[in-house]
């Protein structure tokens, strides 16, 4: 039986309501034929809080941290820490990673497994995501028609082998790829960053066909704060990786999918010409608000070229971009 741990980091400032969403979800989850252990990490600087009381009354596994070390990654660090024999070795053959607002359906589990089974080279599996909280307001309305036109680039280029960046690593990782190795505490973004040295080893994620939601930010400040740190590790992963990839054993066309998704978004403001045909793409699916997420697209990706400006602006000040905290709607 092949054994999968669950690991959720969830921040200081995530509600006791989020959680017992988030365990409303994972319960919910098909499990057959495997043996899953699921642990939340909690980040409570204050000492253990009505968080950790719920999880421990519910038989549910938490580890609590008394410090925001690493944010995300060293949550998730110290989650693997756990489970890590004294050589290194992960006692799982998967490890599931998610977001205390991460809404995976019910056969995500099996499904990743089973597409990681089909790729010898793949190392991470996950699906399409979508935004839950799209009815919070039209920052959230605006990300959600964003997420839909990620969904498709994730399916363009899992057929032509593209570069595919999961965000926040959420899906189920080859437990193997983490052996006697972390998650890098000292980037932007984690997620990147292990993305690309899995791809330099000549690893891939594969798209599996499941889908997961997560919620989106839902003010004009979150989107900012939250971009402003997606870019800055995009830059910082061109900035230390351009050679890397060069000289990386795998296909051409991932070193240069690798390079448009890195580069792309600084000048995201070239594809306002194409946003107004990519509304029919959102017609056709039959999603609602169709002019207004049109619209709203077109602010976006500017907004998302003003925060790479202001990405390269920091870096050449050698200004850290901080960690801010996301509200949350009660889903």
């Amino acid at each position: 039986m092949e054994k999968v741990c669950v690991l959720i980091p969830v921040a200081p400032f995530e509600p006791l309501s989020i959680i017992q969403k988030s365990v409303d979800s994972l319960k919910q989850l098909d499990t057959s034929g495997l043996s899953v252990n699921i642990t939340y990490i909690i980040d409570c600087p204050k000492g253990p809080d009505h968080r950790t009381r719920y999880l421990k009354s519910e038989n549910i596994g938490y580890l609590a941290r008394f410090d925001t070390r690493g944010r995300r990654g060293g949550a998730i660090n110290d989650g693997l820490d756990a489970i890590r024999g004294p050589d290194g070795i992960l006692d799982a053959d998967h490890i599931a990673l998610f977001d205390v607002d991460s809404r995976p359906e019910p056969d995500f589990i099996l499904k990743c497994i089973d597409a990681l089974k089909v790729e010898i080279d793949a190392v991470i599996a996950s699906g399409t995501r979508y935004i839950t909280n799209q009815d919070s307001g039209w920052v959230a309305m605006i990300i959600a028609a964003e997420y839909s036109f990620f969904a498709d680039v994730y399916r363009l280029y899992e057929r032509f082998d593209g570069f595919k960046q999961f965000n926040g690593l959420i899906g189920v990782i080859d437990a193997r790829a983490l052996d006697g190795t972390s998650l890098n505490e000292d980037v932007y973004c984690e997620d990147l960053e292990f993305t690309q040295r899995m791809y330099i080893s000549g690893k891939k994620p594969v798209l599996a066909e499941t889908k997961v939601g997560e919620q989106g930010p839902t003010s004009l400040k979150e989107l900012y704060n939250q971009r402003i740190r997606w870019m800055s590790g995009a830059l910082e992963g061109v900035e230390e990786n351009m050679v890397r990839f060069y000289s990386a054993p795998i296909p051409v066309n991932q070193k240069l999918a690798w390079f448009t998704s890195m580069t792309l978004p600084f000048a995201a403001f070239l594809l306002t010409p194409i946003v107004p045909i990519y509304g029919l793409r959102l017609w056709s699916n039959g999603q609602s608000r169709v002019l207004f997420k049109t619209v709203g697209l077109v602010f976006h990706v500017w907004l998302i070229s003003f925060c790479g400006v202001q990405a390269i602006l920091n870096r050449a000040r050698k200004k850290k971009t901080k960690w801010t905290d996301t509200s949350r709607s009660d889903i």
